[in-house]
């Protein structure tokens, strides 16, 4: 196979969701700026005019101007900046002419397209992704076996990135009738690049290239789109992944203090009430997660719906059939569904977090429920055991002041019931303690014991029962 290539060109598709308060500022236009001036005086940025409160799907950035340029000779090169909805896309041609002057160029003009890998955008958060398109020209009567055609499309792949860790070898087809190479795994997503290497055939697949230019372009959008929302939730997967650890290890924690089966005490209870906050806390973020993954998938569908919408627009106005685009349809049958199995499977390992968490809950209530309960009827036998007490002291009280009264009734009645006579008869029998007795102290004493008598006998009577 013949290293000799005619006419190569190199097309980025660049595409950065894009910030009203940004403007000409976004970053992607940075990129394009510095791209260019590896190749031209000619800036974008400043050219660049933003329709006010603009609803369209699509709006051309540069709706008077056509930014082309020229460099070394054969070199040149035009760039088109849209807003596509929420997003800046940006397409940069650098190639050369197809007039001619450009044909049997070795392999490694392509070089030329990506002075220090200019043409490789490393962005920010906002940054949808990349797509990178070579075509080139074959030599007359060239085979179009892909196999014997792979080689060739590697060195355009290796010119190209100059050694900086290329994308690897994913399949090849047909596109337009034309031999098609695509580079880049997406089984490797934190890494991925994606590649195209297109060796144009005849003029008819370049013909139906121009054609379909602006299909292509959006085609490319919701590709990077989904592979931009496939990447982000990979990043989230971690996140519950980490979340999920967390919440394994409480609840085993937890089991291993239900397992005691121990009166807990206040502290204990305490801690049990913040381990409950903190369970209710990661329970909202880590629904939150859930809700994050399952929009993705959402979005995924959303953006997977217009790219096979777009491959039937390319089918309609070439008047073939989607089998023809195998290549740009085994994106939609094959890779985006792979995308799209890997999150149901992960949104169905990850519900089982909440159930652990709800279980947490649930068991952590019902132990300070439980607690609680019983914390009560202590307290509640305690304070009855305390009335208890002193309603007994309040009956001995009661019955000592009833007994009192009843004495000093009874000796207030004996004094005055003639204790004379009782004295006089006494004194007849010659008792001797009597005898020297004043009737005073005889009526006194005497009042006194029927006193202490009739109090003790009441007291006895109605003191409270143990």
């Amino acid at each position: 196979m013949s290293d000799k290539i005619s006419a190569p060109n190199v097309y980025l598709y660049a595409f950065q969701l894009h910030d009203d308060s940004q403007g000409r500022h976004n970053p992607l236009w940075k990129h394009c700026d510095n791209i260019l001036a590896n190749f031209t005086d000619k800036k974008l940025t400043p050219n660049l005019v933003f329709p006010p409160n603009s609803h369209s799907y699509r709006e051309d950035l540069l709706p008077n101007v056509a930014l082309k340029f020229n460099s070394n000779q054969p070199i040149e090169g035009f760039a088109q900046p849209l807003q596509i909805q929420d997003s800046y896309a940006l397409c940069l041609n650098i190639g050369c002419p197809e007039d001619g002057t450009a044909n049997n160029l070795g392999v490694d003009f392509i070089q030329k397209f990506n002075p220090n890998r200019v043409l490789l955008i490393n962005g920010d958060d906002n940054f949808l992704g990349q797509t990178l398109l070579i075509t080139t020209g074959l030599p007359e009567n060239s085979s179009d076996n892909l196999d014997s055609l792979k080689p060739l499309a590697d060195e355009c792949r290796n010119a190209l990135f100059q050694g900086d860790s290329p994308p690897v070898f994913y399949r090849s087809g047909k596109l337009f009738g034309s031999p098609i190479f695509e580079y880049g795994s997406i089984a490797d997503i934190a890494n991925y690049r994606h590649l195209l290497v297109w060796l144009l055939a005849d003029k008819q697949t370049d013909k139906d290239f121009n054609t379909c230019q602006e299909e292509i372009f959006d085609l490319l959008f919701y590709r990077n789109k989904i592979i931009k929302v496939f990447q982000d939730s990979r990043l989230i997967y971690r996140e519950l992944d980490r979340e999920y650890r967390i919440i394994e290890k409480n609840v085993e924690i937890l089991q291993a203090q239900f397992s005691r089966g121990t009166v807990l005490t206040a502290a204990q209870l305490q801690e049990f009430q913040e381990q409950l906050k903190q369970l209710f806390s990661k329970a909202v973020t880590y629904t939150c997660l859930l809700r994050k993954l399952e929009d993705y998938d959402n979005t995924i569908v959303l953006n997977l719906n217009n790219y096979i919408d777009i491959l039937q627009t390319i089918c309609d106005i070439l008047g073939i059939d989607k089998e023809e685009l195998s290549i740009l349809n085994h994106f939609s049958r094959k890779s985006a569904l792979y995308m799209r199995s890997q999150i149901a499977g992960d949104l169905g390992y990850f519900r089982h977090g909440t159930n652990l968490i709800d279980q947490a809950i649930a068991s952590i209530r019902g132990i300070v429920e439980i607690e609680q309960a019983r914390s009560d009827r202590t307290n509640q036998l305690a304070l009855r055991n305390s009335e208890d007490k002193e309603k007994d002291r309040d009956d001995r009280l009661e019955s000592t002041v009833q007994a009192i009264g009843v004495g000093l009734a009874a000796g207030g009645i004996a004094a005055s019931s003639g204790t004379d006579k009782l004295f006089e008869t006494v004194q007849n029998h010659h008792i001797p303690v009597v005898m020297h007795l004043h009737p005073f102290a005889f009526s006194f004493l005497l009042s006194c014991a029927i006193a202490l008598g009739a109090a003790g006998t009441w007291w006895w009577r109605t003191k409270p029962k143990k």
